[in-house]
């Protein structure tokens, strides 16, 4: 076990327990012990005077650490490295652990834990920063979550779940349309494709349609196809429609509270009349499709004509399925973890495992992005951990993610010369995720930014890149 201790003003490590030839405890190079470690380590003072950096403090910090090695950290902020105070101001001031996420120039982003210091009399006398570079995990966040909930299952043991699972078995064999409502990151889509897997229709497709995600001067088409002419670049004869590739399938809509509403008026129509017609054509082509339908409307948005034709949704609401938030659940939180675990272990050629702690914490975690936060979690443990039994601590850090404290929260900071398309792009990276986390909606983050809804998906789509 390495100690921190304070000897003469000065911290030291050293490794308890480890006999010297009968001198007792055996002192370490410190410079030599922290460049072993393979993440970004920084020893201070009392005064938060940086008297040493690790070799990966040198590789992943973008900035000159001759700013910083044996000066008052307070150079970082002057230096405009970082905005407000530093993660080791906080640690004097608070005494205590802190954990903060770094994003540094939109793409290296970098979780800090910063520990205090004590000597034998209780006295503060500095602390250890260790910093992990989490890029990868950015990378992982970004991947299209849509194609990877569509093999999971539906897991849970409290009575909301058990019912929704009968509830499952029951309207799988019959053909009635059901509509699924719930936070965003519930597993709607997991359920959708339940229902698909144990139906009638199973070895038929089950084509999935991200209403939000398609342009609303591009959608009618889309769904219903289009015939050669109909419209300005529509060159391709007798193209065919999304609902026409289903056709003897299933239909998942989500998001299906997004849909304009002259084309809720036409999938009205589809649905009561079972056909067709193209985009500038007249030919009539029947339609064989189970409708399933999702969303994360509030129940008082969905009863509202100002959001949602009332004759479309009793249609499709032969069936409704309600799923409750994860944090009204708790009961089916560590099978979600241990699942979600057992993917990950397979993926990463792991074997990692919670303690008893970290289900403790996790239990109480409120889980505000459901479902999918808690895939996201455990995907990032399996990918940081080194401890083969998962604790808090890794937890504590890799829930801040989402949180991270970006160099450039109030602007973009402009370093030497740059493009107006890198400018833009800075801008967008920040702005649209934030606006998306403020709406409800992709229509209401599209107007908070006073931009069409296809400008705001094709910004999304370059952000990831």
């Amino acid at each position: 076990m390495i100690i921190l201790c304070e000897k003469n003003n000065l911290i030291f490590f050293y490794i308890h327990g480890e006999k010297g030839e009968g001198k007792g405890d055996k002192h370490m190079n410190i410079q030599y012990i922290i460049d072993q470690i393979d993440e970004v380590v920084a020893i201070f003072d009392h005064e938060g005077v940086v008297y040493m950096l690790n070799e990966k403090a040198h590789e992943l910090l973008p900035f000159d650490l001759n700013d910083v090695l044996h000066k008052n950290v307070q150079v970082v902020r002057e230096k405009h490295y970082v905005d407000g105070p530093t993660v080791i101001e906080e640690v004097i001031q608070k005494k205590d652990t802190v954990y903060r996420n770094i994003l540094y120039n939109g793409n290296k982003l970098i979780s800090y834990t910063g520990n205090p210091a004590f000597n034998r009399r209780g006295e503060f006398v500095g602390g250890v920063l260790t910093g992990r570079d989490m890029s990868l995990l950015m990378k992982l966040y970004h991947e299209n979550e849509e194609n990877s909930v569509k093999n999971e299952e539906v897991i849970g043991k409290s009575k909301s779940m058990l019912a929704i699972k009968q509830m499952i078995r029951k309207v799988a064999k019959t053909d009635v349309p059901v509509f699924i409502t719930g936070e965003s990151g519930v597993g709607k889509e997991v359920v959708a494709q339940a229902i698909w897997k144990n139906s009638r229709r199973a070895d038929k497709p089950c084509i999935s349609i991200n209403c939000a995600a398609i342009p609303s001067d591009l959608i009618e088409s889309e769904l219903f196809g289009y015939e050669e002419g109909a419209f300005t670049g529509a060159k391709r004869s007798d193209k065919k429609g999304l609902f026409e590739k289903a056709n003897g399938g299933t239909v998942f809509l989500d998001e299906i509270g997004e849909l304009p509403k002259n084309v809720q008026s036409k999938l009205l129509r589809v649905i009561q009349e079972k056909e067709l017609t193209h985009v500038g054509g007249s030919q009539v082509i029947p339609l064989d499709i189970r409708f399933i339908s999702a969303t994360n409307l509030p129940p008082e948005q969905l009863r509202s004509e100002k959001y949602f034709r009332q004759d479309l949704y009793f249609r499709l609401s032969v069936i409704p399925i309600a799923i409750p938030p994860l944090r009204e659940r708790r009961e089916d939180i560590i099978p979600l973890a241990d699942y979600f675990l057992d993917k990950f272990n397979d993926k990463y050629k792991k074997a990692f495992q919670l303690s008893q702690k970290l289900a403790d914490r996790m239990k109480v975690y409120d889980w505000n992005g459901n479902v999918r936060e808690l895939r996201n979690v455990m995907e990032r443990l399996a990918v940081i951990s080194n401890n083969k039994e998962l604790q808090v601590e890794d937890f504590e850090m890799v829930i801040h993610f989402d949180y991270y404290d970006d160099a450039e929260e109030e602007g973009v900071r402009i370093k030497g010369m740059m493009t107006l398309e890198e400018a833009y792009r800075q801008c967008d990276q920040i702005l649209i995720p934030r606006a998306m986390g403020k709406s409800k909606s992709a229509n209401q983050a599209a107007e908070m930014l006073n931009i069409d809804r296809s400008t705001l998906y094709r910004k999304m789509k370059n952000c990831d890149r």
